[in-house]
């Protein structure tokens, strides 16, 4: 009987560390840009890294800058007006958006990593 509560109680704590990951640990991989499907405009989250080498520009009409994925891959991104404080200092940008045949449309940059 004690054998079966323990290994019971293995079995649950296997269950919630499978359940956890799957549905809540947040993943530090940047995004492989090749499998997002051009022609779907779902918003999904991406996390990739900022370009800083190319230009980054920021007003009240949009943000122009460049992201590269897990492939290093450079692509262009068109975001929103409003960017993070310290936007310009990011190495990881977090953001939600489609990706088109030419660029990313990202609709909010959810979050950067210094």
């Amino acid at each position: 009987m004690q054998k079966g509560k323990i290994v019971f109680g293995v079995f649950v704590v296997f269950m919630v560390f499978v359940v956890y990951k799957l549905f809540f640990a947040t993943s530090t991989e940047l995004t492989d840009f090749s499998t997002l499907d051009p022609n779907d405009n779902k918003n999904i989250e991406v996390r990739a890294q900022l370009a800083k080498d190319q230009p980054i520009q920021v007003d009240a009409n949009g943000s122009n800058f460049f992201i590269k994925d897990r492939n290093n891959k450079l692509y262009k991104v068109q975001g929103p007006g409003e960017v993070p404080e310290y936007f310009h200092d990011a190495n990881i940008v977090i953001m939600r958006g489609h990706l088109h045949h030419d660029y990313f449309h990202a609709s909010s940059i959810v979050e950067i990593e210094k």
